[in-house]
């Protein structure tokens, strides 16, 4: 089929200027030489090769009954894929039909095209409005081009003009520049006629002054000595009187304490009208009944860290909290139902000693390790750290296999202690302790009174009531959080012979005192305000006078920051010597500013200055004839303009004049035809580029599920392929589109080991009295398995039929193959020279070419 795309991108092109409507229009007029022909000749050739409407010859291999299923499905997918390569091959035929149709219609409307272009140049050329209309836009763009000259000229001189304009203005900037180094020059030279002097005399000045401020400034020195030692005395005094009154103060405090607090409290009691103990006992209303006092010799007492205290103050702390809980619990076991039946005999109070005490404090740090925040853990005990303690301090039983089972509980709250600063003093440790045992025992109804009975040392399990006789020790940890340990008395398994401490031989609490009495302390406390009063007067009249030596010590100290000379601060000789180098230096001024108020005076700098002067008034004159050239410019440029409107007025006559010829509708309607048609002509030539490539993958397609049945009746394992080897691209036919060309690549069945007969996708022309003649070439045959038998004689017969052939021996019958074609080639190439004539006469009746 001969390749008219071929021809198109060769033909040589003559533009021709003509009229569409009002429109100027360009026209390609295709001229057809004797490449032409040759080119026609070259594809008229058909080669053994040719792709043509791609048919599978491939035979579909059985051997064996289609009772296996991935055979079945094998030959199943081979027919699915043999249906796609017929469908597709008859709708390539059907398409390849309409191209050779619409090719044929693409020569004619050419022509049409070619006759009505010259129909209208010859309409155009013999009317005389038309060559009236065209005269006058010659004339009008004559005018415009000559006006455009002048406008050209006009531009060159302005351009000129800005050059010389800035040419001038740098010389005139160098001539500044003269100026001022001319004066640069001349005041140097003043300068230098006077340095020596002016500075001998500067240095006696600057030497003298020196003098005077070391003299003033020793002696200020003298002077703020002997104030900061009055300001050091006085201070010492004012520290004195304000010791002496905090310590009376403490004395009235202390007193006004002993005579408020001194009615009898014994600790924590329980209400007795709260009834029998329990879980759901709520002791609420009870939780403000008893509030903290603090005491003033605590208040004394300093803590550095609360999570590491000394002994002493954790047993003094844990025998505080003890006193608070004992009543409570002596009251409570009272309010047991069968008291008398309770496991455990009679109330003992709590005891303290230094293995409970070892035991509270490393629990807390074993908290402290585990970073374990109470209220973060959902109000849960760090179980571990416990045991952990009990285990090592001996407060364990042990069981009958010998393991140690830790007899330990604890009555803890979350953080009550601010952490930012673990100092604190021993009333701030007690008031802490005193609010969080008052929390425990009246306000735990929402944890089931558990905390109520573990410091009461009461318990009501399954076999009944149970009293406590326990150890307790209490410790802070770093997070603020308080620890209560408790274990049982039977603890301390560690032969341990150390003191006991027990809470009734301590009074560390301004409420556990020993009897009702109340000691009236006024006349005390009167005699101690009294003397306080005289002390605050004594301190005011120390402060005054410390605040007035303080202001004489700033204002000395401001003075010797800020020393200034005085010319008293010399000896007689040496104002004497002052006066003469500062008479000497101010003649020496006085003379410079005079030589320097004149430089103007000097003659190199008058050279300057006229030499500035000439440049300047050149500068000015450049201008002027600047701005006279660029008004003329513009004067031109407005001629052009008005020129160029005429031009436009003398085309649209001309356009009026060329639209009388009737001739411009016909030369659209014959290129809208033409473009139609290749339209459609590109369409089916891009969709037969498709349909061939779906052949194509569909053929590569059978060949695989071909050699899949092989494999299967062979007995063979498939291998699934290497999909990281780049094979895909020998199978996948593609398309390329670009402006320059379109190439389609179609995929070459590889047939080395398909079982299928003949070559699929290509067919055989053979010569016959000039005419191409196509080889019938047979459908594949698709032979399905028997189901009688396995070898039957249709299988027999379709595998004598259609014999494997290999790689080698395809090419060798390709190789033999004739090329057809040939003896038309110089028939072909006589047409290409009378096309070329054909163009050569077209060419001939152009009217102008560009």
């Amino acid at each position: 089929m001969k390749n008219y795309n071929n021809f198109d991108a060769i033909a040589k092109e003559h533009k021709k200027l003509y009229k569409s409507g009002k429109t100027w229009m360009a026209a390609t007029l295709m001229t057809v030489g004797l490449a032409g022909g040759v080119m026609l000749a070259g594809t008229t050739t058909a080669s053994a090769d040719e792709v043509i409407p791609v048919q599978s010859v491939g035979t579909i291999q059985a051997s064996q009954q289609a009772t296996d299923p991935e055979l079945a499905n094998a030959q199943s997918d081979a027919q699915k894929q043999q249906s796609t390569i017929d469908s597709a091959n008859a709708q390539l035929k059907d398409q390849q039909n309409q191209l050779s149709e619409a090719q044929g219609q693409q020569s004619s409307a050419q022509q049409e095209l070619d006759q009505a272009k010259q129909a209208q140049q010859a309409a155009t050329q013999n009317d005389p409005a038309v060559k009236q209309a065209q005269a006058d836009v010659n004339q009008a763009q004559q005018q415009v081009d000559n006006q455009q000259q002048v406008v050209n000229d006009a531009q060159t001189v302005v351009n000129n003009d800005a050059k010389n304009v800035q040419s001038i203005s740098d010389a005139a900037t160098q001539a500044s520049q003269a100026v001022d180094q001319a004066k640069q020059a001349a005041t140097d030279a003043i300068n230098q006629a006077v340095a020596q002097q002016a500075n001998e005399a500067q240095n006696k000045i600057d030497q003298l002054e020196s003098q005077g401020k070391v003299q003033a400034s020793q002696n200020l020195d003298n002077q703020i000595n002997n104030v900061n030692g009055q300001v050091t005395d006085v201070q010492n005094d004012v520290n004195n009187t304000n010791s002496k009154i905090n310590d009376l103060q403490g004395q009235v405090k202390d007193l006004q304490g002993k005579q408020d607090n001194t009615q009898s409290f014994d600790g924590f009691h329980y209400p007795k009208d709260a009834g029998e103990p329990g879980a759901m006992t709520d002791l609420t209303s009870y939780d403000n009944q008893y509030k903290y006092v603090s005491n003033p010799a605590d208040e004394q007492v300093k803590i550095d860290d609360y999570a590491n205290l000394s002994p002493e103050i954790q047993k003094q702390l844990t025998i505080y909290a003890a006193q608070l809980v004992n009543s409570f619990g002596r009251e409570l076991r009272n309010m047991v139902p069968d008291v008398v039946n309770a496991k455990g005999g009679a109330f003992e109070p709590l005891m303290i000693n230094d293995a409970s005490l070892d035991e509270a404090k490393y629990a807390a740090q074993l908290y402290d390790q585990d970073n374990w925040s109470i209220n973060q853990h959902g109000n849960i005990h760090d179980t571990n750290a416990l045991e952990a303690a009990a285990i090592k301090y001996g407060a364990y039983a042990t069981e009958m296999d010998g393991t140690k089972d830790p007899a330990v509980n604890e009555s803890a709250t979350g953080q009550i202690l601010a952490t930012d600063n673990r100092s604190t003093t021993l009333d701030k440790l007690k008031n802490a302790i005193f609010n969080a045992i008052n929390n425990m025992l009246y306000d735990d109804a929402d944890n089931g009174n558990t905390h109520m009975m573990s410091l009461a040392q009461v318990w009501h399990l399954p076999d009944g009531w149970h009293f406590g006789h326990d150890w307790v020790g209490l410790a802070f940890d770093k997070l603020g959080q308080l620890h209560i340990v408790f274990a049982e008395n039977n603890a301390f398994a560690i032969n341990y012979n150390g003191p006991i401490y027990k809470a009734t031989n301590y009074d560390y609490s301004p409420y556990l005192t020993a009897s009702n009495e109340s000691v009236d302390h006024t006349a005390e406390i009167n005699n101690l305000n009294s003397q306080i009063s005289d002390l605050k007067n004594v301190l005011l009249n120390q402060q005054a006078h410390l605040t007035d030596l303080q202001n004489q010590l700033q204002n000395l100290q401001a003075q010797k920051a800020n020393a200034q000379f005085e010319l008293n601060q010399l000896t007689p000789a040496q104002q004497t010597e002052y006066t003469n180098a500062q008479n000497t230096l101010n003649t020496i001024k006085n003379w410079k500013n005079k030589q320097l108020a004149h430089i103007d005076d000097n003659s190199n700098v008058q050279d300057a200055l006229k030499k500035l002067a000439s440049a300047n008034n050149d500068l000015v004159n450049a201008k002027k004839i600047q701005t006279e050239d660029e008004a003329k410019l513009q004067q031109a440029k407005d001629g052009l303009a008005s020129l160029n409107q005429i031009l436009v007025a003398k085309k649209s006559t001309l356009d009026i004049a060329e639209q009388s010829t009737n001739t411009n509708q016909a030369v659209k309607n014959a290129q809208n035809k033409l473009d139609t048609i290749n339209s459609k002509i590109n369409d089916l030539q891009t969709t037969i580029k498709t349909t061939q490539v779906t052949i194509s993958n569909a053929q590569i397609q059978l060949d695989k599920d071909n050699q899949k049945i092989a494999d299967i009746k062979n007995g063979q394992k498939l291998v699934k392929p290497d999909t990281n080897k780049n094979e895909g691209n020998k199978n996948v036919a593609t398309l390329t589109d670009n402006k320059s060309s379109e190439t389609t690549n179609l995929a070459q069945p590889d047939t080395i080991n398909a079982l299928i007969s003949g070559q699929a996708g290509y067919k055989h022309v053979t010569p016959n009295n000039g005419k191409e003649v196509v080889n019938t070439v047979t459908k594949p045959t698709i032979v399905l398995p028997n189901t009688d038998k396995e070898n039957s004689t249709a299988v027999s017969s379709a595998q004598e039929q259609n014999a494997t052939v290999t790689r080698e021996q395809y090419k060798a019958q390709q190789a033999n193959l004739p090329q057809t074609g040939n003896n038309d080639s110089k028939a072909v190439i006589a047409l290409g020279v009378l096309a070329g004539m054909f163009g050569f006469g077209l060419i001939t009746k152009g009217k102008k070419e560009f």
